[in-house]
């Protein structure tokens, strides 16, 4: 009888084991916990424009600028307009678009570059 009760006692602590087992296994597969990922997004590049010099005082030293020299590039426009490189671009690009005022856009190998515009009289 002691052997039965020892075989029976080994049978209910392995079978407590693999339905234990087996029950873990089914809850893992049915009741996983999903992972939630968080997407942040930002602008690519916030620009802050001086309050030094209006947009016209900006565009008369960039005249003067160019009166003595052939080309104006955008750093040198950042630089002596206190603005950053996107900044500068972006209103470089603003005058070159406006046909009244004087300047345009040109390629310059692989720069893009500012020049006084050359404005066509009508003949």
């Amino acid at each position: 009888m002691c052997t039965i009760i020892k075989k029976g006692g080994i049978l209910i602590i392995a079978m407590t084991l693999v339905c234990g087992t087996v029950n873990a296994q089914h809850w893992h597969r049915h009741h996983h916990l999903h992972q939630v990922v968080t997407v942040v997004v930002q602008p690519d590049m916030t620009s802050h424009v001086s309050n030094r010099f209006n947009q016209k005082e900006r565009l008369e030293k960039a005249v003067a600028y160019l009166e003595t020299h052939k080309y104006l590039t955008i750093s040198q426009y950042a630089k002596m307009n206190q603005l950053n490189k996107i900044s500068a671009e972006a209103e470089l690009d603003a005058f070159a678009i406006d046909k009244k005022k004087p300047i345009q856009c040109v390629i310059r190998g692989k720069k893009k570059v500012y020049k006084k515009r050359i404005h066509e009289t009508g003949l």
